[in-house]
């Protein structure tokens, strides 16, 4: 893949340096870093710099650049935690600006999966066909998604987790780092299923489930 345009990762947090090793292992450099927290301006990130906030990036035509949102979550009961990554995407992706995914080189994806704008596929995940990963969405170090799983946009599948055939994950939804999920479960929009759960009913909208079986807790 050839790409003719300055790429420019959105956020300089601990994601950002996972993608950085996965650009520089696909042998694709990253010229900068956006981050607005001013401390970090004028700064580098593994040898990146920052080179200052969203206005930044924004005083730069859209035409010239393709970007990577490197916002990672930070999940609690009943809050996935993805609001912000979305709307970071949403506000930029509206003024005209394009999301680069990043696609590990030793990670296998089935040329019979779909994947959408911006998602990130990281070293050692597996995807096989019939999948579709909507935009936005985080397919994290080493996760499993056996055939025909969908997932939404603007969710994240923690390292680690199992999704087994025909699984459907809604938008805004939180996997979190060795989950399992069963073959055909359906989890709604903004759920989030706990670190080690084993997942075997369907998951209700905004809820959280944990444990094993995985059960609903409240806040």
């Amino acid at each position: 893949m050839t790409i003719d345009r300055d790429i420019i990762i959105l956020c300089a947090g601990g994601h950002a340096r996972v993608v950085i090793d996965v650009m520089r292992r696909s042998g694709h450099a990253v010229n900068a870093l956006a981050d607005n927290n001013s401390v970090l301006h004028g700064t580098e990130l593994d040898d990146v710099p920052i080179i200052g906030g969203d206005a930044n990036v924004l005083a730069r035509d859209p035409e010239s650049v393709v970007l990577i949102n490197a916002l990672g979550n930070a999940p609690k009961t009943g809050d996935a935690a993805l609001t912000r990554r979305r709307t970071l995407f949403e506000m930029f992706n509206s003024k005209g600006y394009t999301f680069l995914q990043v696609l590990s080189s030793e990670a296998s994806v089935s040329e019979r999966a779909g994947l959408g704008e911006g998602c990130h596929v990281i070293t050692g995940a597996i995807i096989h066909p019939g999948c579709v990963i909507g935009a936005n969405t985080i397919i994290n170090t080493g996760a499993q998604l056996d055939h025909d799983c969908q997932i939404g946009d603007h969710s994240h599948i923690a390292p680690g987790a199992v999704l087994g055939g025909a699984v459907h994950i809604g938008q805004g939804c939180h996997v979190g780092a060795g989950a399992v999920v069963v073959q055909g479960i359906s989890v709604g929009d903004g759920a989030v299923i706990g670190a080690g759960a084993v997942v075997v009913k369907d998951v209700l909208p905004g809820t959280t489930v944990i444990g094993n079986p995985a059960k609903i807790i409240t806040p």
